[in-house]
C-alpha cells in the first residue's frame, strides 16, 4: 500500500482508487467525503498487504494550512492608505 500522508486528499482518493483501494475517513457514514484538505495520517500504515478494494482510513486536515485564520489582521489597515498620492481636492475639482 502506498503512504498517501502528505499528499492532497484528492490525489490520494484517484491513487488509491488505481491502486484498487478505498480511502475513506475516520467515519466511513459522513456525509463529507474524503476530498479536500492534506492527509494526515492513514491506517493501516504505508507498506501494508492489503487486498483489492480494502478500506484505508485516513485522516484529513481541513483545508491543508495549519497556521489557521489569518484574519481580520489588527491594527485594521488605515483604509485612507492608497490616497496619499491623490491631489488635494481632487474630488471638488470634478464637480
Amino acid at each position: 500500500m502506498p503512504n498517501f500522508r502528505g499528499r492532497q486528499a484528492l490525489d490520494a482518493w484517484l491513487s488509491g482508487h488505481d491502486a484498487g483501494l478505498l480511502l475513506q475517513g475516520p467515519d466511513p457514514d459522513s456525509p463529507h467525503a474524503v476530498l479536500n484538505g492534506v492527509v494526515v495520517a492513514q491506517l493501516p500504515a504505508a507498506g501494508a498487504r492489503l487486498s483489492r478494494w480494502d478500506p484505508v482510513t485516513v485522516w484529513v486536515t481541513d483545508s491543508g494550512d495549519p497556521a489557521g485564520v489569518r484574519e481580520p489582521r489588527r491594527p485594521l489597515p488605515d483604509p485612507w492608505e492608497n490616497t496619499a498620492a491623490r491631489k488635494p481636492n481632487e474630488d471638488l475639482d470634478d464637480a
